[in-house]
């Protein structure tokens, strides 16, 4: 059993809980379990989990909310993967030596998302702790969001929980200045953004500031001693609806004089009369490799969780319709558009409780055996939620 801990958790459970005993607290959450099957490049991967998420809240005082969850994670089958199954490539020279192997292991783990203390005042809120954080307004890719990066194959699942002092400030009804200030490991190189919120008729949008020890195109510059460096960005936001189609677009942009980088995302959705759900999006990312230069440390830099992406030009689209009360269908498709490799995945979802879901899952791909998804084959995959 694996129990992840950091210095700030530790810190926040010993602020925190001596305070929930002093309050009524609520207790909720779900429990779910989740089979996997995967062919990806000559192997086959058969594994899965089960998890048991247990959020909690309490109100110690009327402005002051105190939320967290625990989760408790077993895995099964496969537990150890070969990271060399998912490269089109055997083996990866790292400082001067040749690496042929990199196995990924799972353990059974309990671990906390979230634990952060809310309170709220007639012109503004505080927010400190390990608390959700969710930026920009795309659906598959969020460039606003310095903190956070989805998968691809589940963008809406849950994000962990970031460790944030957040200050919202209401200027008027339709005018708020949001603060979020993130620090590092060491608390030498924080990862801060401000972002002023508002809206234009039918429209939402964002004016947003950021810094952070960000990677950048090194790679470009021939006498680069660090592959990151302290950056300043900035961007914006917007969502709204013209004639019944919604759109909207985000982008995050570098300020450096030079190497400068960043990303955009941009979609359009509509709902036609018969109830088909049609949504569509973009993405580009500036930092990912060019069609003809893909090297290792792009690789490296995006299975890292250093850009959003491994190439630069992405497509995600979206068809869904609800079959009956209980029942609905969808189908997505994602693409990287550098080396024409798509993912095909139609899913089943049914409610067949009113708190339990079952949905099936499965997704095939194209394109060439080296190339992003072309590697991937094929898989299936079968998840239950039954909530509490």
């Amino acid at each position: 059993m694996n129990i992840r801990n950091d210095q700030y958790t530790i810190i926040l459970l010993l602020l925190f809980f001596p305070s929930l005993g002093i309050s009524q607290v609520e207790f909720f959450g779900y429990m779910e379990t989740e089979y996997d099957w995967m062919e990806v490049k000559e192997s086959t991967y058969a594994f899965g989990y089960n998890k048991l998420r247990l959020d909690y809240e309490s109100f110690p005082a009327e402005e002051v909310s105190i939320r967290g969850n625990i989760n408790f994670q077993t895995y099964h089958g496969q537990t150890i993967w070969e990271a060399f199954d998912f490269l089109p490539f055997d083996s990866l020279n790292i400082n001067g030596e040749a690496v042929h192997s990199m196995p990924i292991s799972f353990l059974d783990s309990i671990y906390m998302d979230n634990l952060y203390i809310n309170a709220a005042f007639p012109r503004f809120d505080v927010t400190l702790g390990r608390q959700p954080i969710s930026l920009g307004t795309g659906y598959a890719w969020n460039p606003l969001d310095i903190f956070n990066q989805k998968e691809l194959v589940d963008p809406t699942y849950e994000q962990p929980g970031v460790h944030a002092v957040r200050l919202e400030y209401y200027i008027n009804e339709k005018c708020i200045v949001d603060f979020i200030l993130s620090p590092d490991t060491n608390f030498t190189q924080p990862s801060g953004m401000i972002q002023v919120k508002s809206n234009v008729a039918s429209f939402d949008y964002s004016v947003n500031v950021a810094r952070k020890n960000h990677l950048y195109p090194f790679w470009e510059d021939e006498d680069t001693v660090s592959t990151h460096r302290e950056t300043s960005f900035i961007g914006g936001s917007f969502t709204g609806e013209i004639s019944e189609y919604g759109m909207w677009g985000e982008a995050l942009w570098s300020l450096s004089s030079n190497n400068s980088a960043g990303d955009v995302s941009y979609g359009l959705d509509h709902t036609f009369n018969n109830g088909l759900y049609v949504m569509l999006e973009g993405y580009h990312n500036s930092l990912g490799a060019e069609k003809d230069g893909l090297y290792d440390f792009h690789y490296l830099n995006y299975f890292s969780g250093e850009t959003k992406s491994l190439m630069q030009n992405y497509l995600f689209s979206l068809l869904s319709k609800q079959i009956n009360e209980y029942v609905s269908c969808s189908v997505f498709i994602f693409g990287n558009l550098d080396d024409n490799s798509f993912m095909y995945a139609p899913q089943l979802s049914w409610e067949i409780l009113q708190d339990v879901s079952l949905s099936a899952f499965t997704a095939f791909s194209s394109g060439d055996a080296d190339s992003e998804f072309g590697i991937q084959n094929q898989s299936f995959r079968v998840r239950m939620r039954a909530y509490f």
